[in-house]
């Protein structure tokens, strides 16, 4: 009996659990497969036989016969469309209508190359509703493939285009509509080269800066948010960047370049944080960036993922305090193999409904001004003690904790799968390397497999604290009730 299918020369899978980490690298697509899946892809693998697969997967997941036959059908189809598969030997799957055809068409180079050489039977294979196989035939061959270069180019847009900032917001008009953000970072330029200026000197990641100011206002405010930072002056300075007043407010100029404009003061502490994190950012190596906040305990580092408003930033603060070292706020960035996340301990940006909760311990922050972001979120920047920063530290994750804070509830602490973990890690990351690819895929994988992973859901944070302080101790891990 020939094999159900053959999978593609560049795709492989990584177990994690019951789940696996799925890796196309010509396409450069990364999928956390659940079990299912999971497990008919390792039958795949195995190059079984249709039948042994399908009874296989019913005697694994209990379900009749009839049911495991469907959905294997359904799931070796959906793959075969995707170019995953490079062969396939398996009944009809359940049919699919015109739109469905018409996306695997659009997304699978292999599939396009099967339907011009064999329309009918590929439009056969892929299974189409009757009502819906004339209206695939009827496409223009062109068309389709016209339409997926479109599509392939938009993609590579939007990735290319996470992180950096808009050049078009750069380019606004200042003082009237015939004066370029460029033309005015010009005339102020010009203006201030008799001037002295300000100079402070600052190190993120591996890039040295040296800012300068022409007025004391814009020095005390950016200076305030970034004094952890503070180095002497460096024998190099990687980057040189200008803060200059003008009539219409404040430009942020490396060289001539114009990399931002605010309008008021109490915005440009935000502004250079921001394009002072970018820059560093792109002048450093990395794998890969996630939206998390970072501390370490010891020489082991504590991982904190999730979108806004989930309580990180809080509790990173609080664990400040508690003892643990200060890495990062809201980005970490990971290199090496294995991986281990590096420091980017710019200063905690806490927001107006963290203040009452961090006052009773951290009673400075009432006093620190607030600032304007450029989404128009009001923050203030806490900054750690110089004692608490691990500047340009480099860590090994030990555990992976996603918090979630819920008004009136209970602390507690549970393990999640390294697969879910992974899910959810993923929808934080900010940067993968520009071409991923196996070996990339397998560092990925044993690193998720060498931490611990939980959920916190936070309540006192008190409490919520201790949880973390009991977890990082030798032998730790959640309080058993």
């Amino acid at each position: 009996m020939s094999p159900a299918a053959v999978p593609a020369t560049d795709v492989c899978l990584l177990v994690i659990d019951d789940e696996a980490l799925f890796f196309s690298e010509d396409r450069q697509e990364l999928y956390v497969f659940n079990t299912p899946a999971t497990f008919v892809w390792c039958c795949v693998e195995e190059r079984l036989e249709f039948a042994g697969i399908v009874a296989a997967y019913a005697v694994a997941f209990g379900v009749p016969a009839g049911q495991a036959e469907r959905s294997v059908t359904d799931i070796l189809h959906q793959w075969w469309a995707l170019g995953y598969l490079s062969r396939l030997d398996a009944p009809p799957s359940s049919p699919i209508g015109f739109v469905t055809a018409l996306g695997r068409l659009l997304t699978s180079p292999g599939l396009r190359s099967e339907f011009r050489r064999a329309p009918h039977r590929t439009a056969h294979r892929l299974g189409l509703r009757a009502g819906d196989f004339e209206a695939v035939m009827a496409l223009d061959e062109r068309a389709v493939e016209c339409q997926s270069g479109v599509l392939a180019g938009r993609q590579s847009s939007i990735r290319q285009a996470g992180g950096s900032w808009s050049s078009d917001r750069l380019f606004v008009a200042m003082a009237g509509p015939d004066r370029t953000l460029l033309e005015a970072a010009t005339e102020s330029r010009m203006a201030d080269l008799s001037r002295p200026s300000l100079r402070r000197y600052y190190r993120l990641l591996t890039t040295n800066f040296c800012l300068r100011f022409t007025s004391a206002a814009e020095e005390a405010r950016v200076h305030r948010s970034l004094a952890h930072l503070e180095v002497e002056s460096p024998l190099t300075c990687d980057v040189v960047l200008d803060v200059l007043g003008s009539g219409a407010g404040h430009i942020l100029v490396q060289d001539i370049l114009p990399l931002g404009f605010c309008a008021r003061l109490d915005a440009v502490a935000a502004l250079v944080q921001a394009r002072l994190r970018q820059i560093a950012i792109d002048r450093h190596r990395s794998f890969l960036q996630v939206h998390a906040g970072l501390v370490s305990h010891g020489d082991r580092g504590l991982l904190l993922p999730g979108p806004p408003g989930r309580g990180k930033t809080t509790l990173t603060a609080t664990l400040i305090l508690a003892g643990f070292r200060y890495l990062s706020d809201e980005l970490a960035v990971f290199e090496g193999d294995p991986l281990e996340a590096r420091a980017v301990p710019l200063g905690l940006a806490i927001k107006p409904g963290a203040v009452e909760v961090l006052s009773s311990s951290w009673p400075e922050v009432r006093a620190v001004p607030v600032d304007v972001r450029e989404d128009g979120e009001l923050v203030r920047y806490l900054v750690p003690p110089r004692g608490a920063v691990a500047a340009e530290a480099t860590v090994p994750v030990r555990w992976i904790v996603f918090p979630r804070y819920v008004p009136g509830a209970d602390t507690s602490l549970r393990p999640v799968s390294k697969s879910d973990a992974l899910r959810r890690l993923m929808a934080e990351c900010l940067v993968l390397p520009t071409s991923l690819d196996r070996a990339g895929v397998h560092i990925l994988a044993a690193w998720i497999r060498s931490v611990d992973t939980y959920e916190l859901t936070l309540g006192p944070l008190t409490e919520a604290v201790a949880e973390l302080r009991r977890l990082c101790e030798p032998g730790g891990g959640p309080k058993v009730p």
